[in-house]
């Protein structure tokens, strides 16, 4: 039997590897928060629906008006979109979107289960969030 030495070990990933997973994990990033800035701005500040307003009325959690609730909602949205977007605190950031995403799934679906039958829905944006955090919760920030 011909036996060979054991190669060396290859450095993986390589730096070429590494710049190209950094960016993949920058890319996860930057489409968490802009999920955030624009679930915030757009359904909830610009242009409610009354579809929403009725899941903010259904849910029994709001202040003032169910209408106030979800234009505050999305103002507090827009700025975490923003800090997640931004890298600080990342780690935390993609914690504190999972959980964020999980607790709103959880009202959409209590409030208004037909969402779950929506082709356009946000339940599958949502697995989307979820591997995106896990991406950036994961991978480490530095070359070890």
């Amino acid at each position: 039997m011909n036996v060979h030495p054991a190669a060396p070990p290859s450095e993986f990933p390589s730096p070429q590897e590494w710049r190209a997973l950094r960016c993949i994990k920058e890319v996860a990033r930057l489409s968490l928060g802009l999920v955030w800035v624009w679930e915030g701005l757009v359904p909830k500040v610009l242009f409610p629906s009354e579809i929403q307003v009725e899941m903010v009325r259904r849910s029994g959690w709001w202040w003032g008006s169910p209408e106030q609730t979800l234009f505050w909602l999305g103002c507090a949205m827009i700025p975490a979109g923003l800090a997640i977007m931004s890298g600080l605190w990342e780690r935390a950031a993609a914690l504190v979107s999972t959980v964020a995403v999980l607790v709103l799934m959880v009202l959409v679906i209590s409030t208004n289960p037909a969402a779950l039958c929506d082709p356009f829905g946000g339940l599958v944006k949502d697995a989307c969030l979820f591997t995106c955090a896990a991406l950036v919760w994961w991978w480490p920030r530095n070359r070890a």
